[in-house]
């Protein structure tokens, strides 16, 4: 696991690892390391795991091709695509017992070295039967295990595992989590049943978490946020031009819209370029950052821009080049009442402004769906990404996740083309730039592509982020849990849904019993 403040990695399976040659990253395994069944960890586990994530197209194996045992403790990763990130996706990839996963390992080998791909209908028919697949007991390394008994619903229990190289570091014998939404985990925390909660609590409920004795409330940034995203399958006639977004941008206070999602744990987007504020200074030059527009909130600037494209207002309505009034639905998850808040709160404010949205909540299980398929005019739904400290990933999911990949995947997406025109760069191919972003083991040599994005998104908003998450995580101390860190704890700086806060506290036995 890694420390985002220090960038440095906590060692547990591995001990040592480093790129070597230009092609291959290799990784030493701890020594005399157990599974919970008395197994010693061995570069067979590490082996079967990769042909295991091959099988399931996990995306580390678009940068890899060949995974070896070196000896028994030490696996090399031959790179068909040199990256800094696959020391990121092999290192936080959760490591399977080939006494659970050889046979699959075995299939998956034999599969592709004879030349299958998973657009094979046996490629498709193994994929099928190996997602089936359910271990009658999982086979842990780390110093907690399942207790299969105690599957409910609602909740789940991990048990010490007396086995794991580091048990005698972690103070605690038993976990329960509680699985639900906002609306069921609420109780149980102010009835302090929970110790630690990540969920997007409305800023009412994080005054109660305040007013109670022995809760606290930690604000890790998440590195990600809700944005407003257009349909351009459907509106492109109409929203193609960026001046049209700029103006979007201009109209909508970001500030009030973080406040009203999030409370103090919304914070307005500052720098628009499509990865988190906190990254710009370690990944952008001084030039770089002094050209991004900031896009203060100016609804005369806003008009401005839409008169410029051809937009007129009668009344207190504007309407399109073509004479229709500006009006359309935007549809955000019910369950989530940050993004209701955030989506309804651009419905207010766009509203009074002479653009009219019509709200439409909908399952947060449907939400992804209808994204992919291209069934909406406007969308509220995250930019940004929270599980890894590099900004490729940030616009990975920005440009290309619900875009080019879901029309790859048979949808249609929202629809944005990559390959633009831009004032600060001219053409520009967006998703080569992303693509390109995590290429060759210089950071220093992937700044460049990365500054070419943010200033590209910067010019085209080709979605419109509205703050950057902060988390409003109640804590509960004195009742299990001793204490949780300080405010100005380094490890508060991690994205608790990357490299979780609890999980590193518990594995150095920093987090305490009462």
């Amino acid at each position: 696991m890694y420390y985002w403040a220090s960038k440095e990695w906590l060692p547990l399976l591995a001990t040592d690892w480093s790129f070597q040659d230009g092609d291959i990253f290799q990784v030493t395994l701890r020594q005399g390391a157990k599974w919970s069944d008395g197994n010693e960890i061995t570069s067979n586990d590490v082996m079967a795991t990769f042909s295991c994530a091959r099988l399931m197209a996990v995306t580390v194996w678009d940068y890899i091709d060949e995974v070896t045992a070196v000896d028994e403790y030490t696996v090399n990763f031959h790179m068909s695509v040199p990256s800094t990130v696959v020391e990121r996706y092999v290192l936080k990839f959760n490591t399977l017992s080939a006494v659970d996963y050889g046979e699959w390992a075995a299939q998956s080998d034999d599969f592709f070295g004879g030349g299958g791909t998973l657009d094979d209908p046996e490629g498709k028919q193994l994929l099928d039967q190996f997602v089936k697949f359910r271990p009658e007991n999982v086979i842990a390394s780390g110093p907690f295990m399942f207790d299969v008994n105690s599957f409910t619903v609602s909740q789940n229990t991990l048990l010490k595992n007396e086995q794991a190289w580091n048990a005698n570091d972690v103070k605690f014998d038993r976990i329960i989590n509680y699985q639900g939404e906002t609306s069921d985990i609420t109780p149980v925390v102010l009835s302090k049943d929970v110790d630690y909660a990540t969920h997007g609590f409305p800023p009412a409920t994080v005054q109660q978490f305040l007013e109670t004795p022995e809760i606290r409330v930690l604000r890790p940034p998440t590195y990600n946020g809700n944005c407003l995203y257009i349909n351009y399958n459907t509106l492109g006639d109409v929203f193609g031009d960026k001046r049209v977004r700029q103006a979007l941008a201009h109209a909508i206070n970001r500030e009030q819209n973080g406040t009203i999602a999030l409370g103090d744990s919304g914070i307005a987007v500052q720098y628009m370029s499509g990865m988190s504020d906190i990254m710009i200074p370690e990944w952008l030059s001084e030039e770089d950052i002094a050209s991004l527009n900031q896009y203060e909130y100016d609804v005369e600037k806003a008009a401005a821009l839409l008169q410029e494209v051809g937009w007129t207002k009668e009344g207190e309505t504007w309407k399109t080049p073509d004479g229709a009034d500006a009006a359309w639905e935007i549809v955000f998850p019910a369950e989530y009442v940050d993004s209701a808040g955030c989506a309804l709160d651009i419905v207010e404010q766009l509203g009074n402004f002479g653009i009219r949205l019509e709200p439409r909540a909908i399952t947060y299980t449907q939400l992804i769906p209808d994204f992919d398929q291209g069934k909406f005019d406007f969308l509220v739904e995250l930019w940004g990404a929270t599980e890894n400290p590099h900004p490729h990933f940030a616009f990975a999911h920005d440009l290309l996740l619900h875009n080019t990949q879901a029309i790859r995947n048979g949808g249609q997406g929202w629809g944005y083309p990559l390959v633009q025109e831009t004032d600060a760069l001219g053409e520009v191919d967006l998703e080569q730039l992303v693509i390109d972003s995590a290429l060759g083991l210089d950071e220093e040599a992937q700044k460049a592509n990365i500054g070419q994005i943010a200033r590209a998104f910067n010019e085209l908003l080709p979605a419109i982020p509205m703050y950057e998450r902060y988390g409003a995580n109640p804590a509960v101390e004195g009742v299990r849990v001793k204490a949780w860190p300080a405010e100005d704890d380094p490890i508060l700086t991690n994205s608790p849904y990357g490299d979780g806060i609890p999980t590193m506290l518990l594995y150095t036995g920093r987090l305490e019993p009462v």
